[in-house]
């Protein structure tokens, strides 16, 4: 029944997606022959660029190949390429040179990939539609500011800028890598369509989560995985959500989960406890999850916490001093500085990394980012941008809370109670820095690969709403036979 039903959602996508016109429609079998050929074209044309020492050539015609599968893919599993999303973004960490120091990882391309081929085929179909959710405004209203703020921050640029004709290349860079993260959440919402698909999406961050944190213990190389951003507040998050949330998850499962998540907290609070974006906003993922699945047992936690606080006093000092020595609080300085660009440019902001220049132009001597998410929107989008964004994120927990209390005990509970703690964890570490949205210039473009784990979850929540929206459909077997 179940395999019906993901069957009909699939094709209902592709058709949505890929069939603009329903009068005509190629047989499997000439489709298959049409592509053997082609292969086939292929394959001897490189052979024969080889033989005549052309080898640039060659690598065109081997590349010829991967993109017709590629172009196969996103026709009839368009879903499958956007679940390899999160995998891209872990074992995928090559970049593709620019020719200057930005560099585009391969899990931006992919998604602004999959992005544009679903922007033509809406304008091919002359029809662009979203599954209702209630993030979808809000999510739109940000990504129309941004824009907006691209040229308002050109046209009301200080005429005395340290200006490079260059810089609107970064600025429009800047602006894409927030449009693509926003479109993350869009992919997943509207193509991730099945309980096995959002659980292979947990499994993806059980699995590299789970090879980081042991290589991280054992301080071996791990050369071929991400390791920035948030990528351990997710696995937490996620192993706590089915080892205590999901009902019956069998023991010995329990066991491993909590084994993984136990060895994560001992990495993040006790080996790497200096960096406090590391277990700060797995620590707000954990108590809010636990708020959420029982109110009893969070109250019956937090003596517990403070107790363990209060003993570990003097470890949570040397680390609170251990921070001030090496800088913390010139942040302050630095947020102050943000406060005197954004005062002037209070409605639309300075635009996509704008505030860059300002800071090169009137403090050159402490030219530095914000290292704080909220203070980087609001400069770079000004209070037109702060509060959609606020909307966003709001939204985003509020939804996940309905959601977990919408849906019956199960993975789509438990995994909304996941999102909605690690959506909550999130928004605490963009105190601490760009980990939701990265800044141009500090985690730069390239740290696409690792802030799109908050955007992929967040999508998950519209997948969620639009699986219990979905009408419970009828098994074709009773209803051949008649059988109510």
């Amino acid at each position: 029944m179940q395999r019906l039903i993901d069957q009909n959602s699939r094709a209902s996508l592709t058709a949505r997606l890929f069939n603009p016109t329903r009068h005509w429609h190629i047989h499997p079998a000439v489709l298959m022959s049409g592509v053997l050929v082609l292969l086939f074209a292929l394959s001897a044309a490189a052979g024969l660029a080889v033989g005549l020492e052309r080898n640039s050539i060659a690598a065109l015609f081997v590349l010829g190949p991967v993109a017709v599968f590629g172009l196969l893919a996103l026709m009839y599993r368009f879903e499958l390429v956007v679940l390899a999303i999160p995998v891209a973004a872990f074992a995928i960490p090559f970049e593709l040179s620019t020719g200057t120091e930005t560099r585009l990882p391969v899990a931006l391309l992919l998604a602004l990939s999959l992005c544009g081929f679903w922007v033509v085929s809406a304008v091919m179909r002359k029809q662009f539609s979203v599954v209702p959710s209630p993030l979808n405004l809000p999510i739109f209203v940000f990504g129309m500011i941004g824009c907006i703020s691209l040229v308002w921050g050109f046209v009301w640029r200080d005429p005395i800028l340290i200006y490079h004709p260059t810089f609107i290349v970064v600025q429009i860079g800047s602006l894409l890598t927030i449009l693509v993260s926003l479109g993350a959440a869009l992919l997943y919402g509207n193509f991730v369509t099945t309980t096995g698909q959002l659980k292979f999406v947990v499994g993806v961050f059980i699995f590299f989560g789970s090879i980081i944190t042991v290589f991280w213990l054992f301080d071996l190389p791990l050369p071929l995985v991400t390791t920035g951003g948030l990528w351990g507040m997710w696995t937490i998050a996620a192993c706590f959500g089915l080892a205590v949330i999901q009902p019956n998850m069998s023991w010995p499962w329990r066991l491993a989960l909590l084994g993984i998540m136990g060895l994560s907290v001992y990495l993040a609070i006790v080996v790497n406890v200096e960096w406090l974006s590391g277990w700060v906003p797995g620590l707000v993922a954990l108590l809010a999850m636990l708020l959420m699945h029982s109110r009893k047992m969070f109250f019956a936690l937090i003596p517990i916490v403070v107790l363990i606080f209060m003993q570990t006093s003097g470890y949570f000092n040397d680390v609170a001093q251990a921070n001030i020595d090496d800088g913390s609080l010139e942040r302050l300085i630095l947020w102050e500085q943000n406060w005197r660009v954004v005062r002037a440019h209070w409605l639309f902001g300075t635009g996509p990394a704008g505030y860059a220049l300002y800071y090169v132009t009137y403090y050159a001597e402490d030219a530095r980012s914000t290292h704080n998410n909220y203070l980087d929107i609001l400069a770079q989008f000004g209070f037109t941008g702060m509060f959609a964004w606020l909307w966003l994120s709001v939204v985003g927990i509020w939804e996940g809370w309905r959601l977990s209390q919408r849906a019956q005990p199960g993975f789509l509970r438990t995994l909304a109670i996941i999102v909605t703690g690690g959506w909550i964890g999130a928004m605490a570490s963009m105190m601490l820095g760009d980990w939701v949205l990265p800044f141009a210039y500090n985690q730069g473009i390239a740290g696409y690969k690792y802030t799109v784990y908050s955007w992929i979850f967040l999508g998950t929540l519209i997948s969620i709403r639009q699986i219990l929206d979905r009408p419970p459909q009828a098994d074709p077997i009773l209803v051949e036979h008649n059988i109510p």
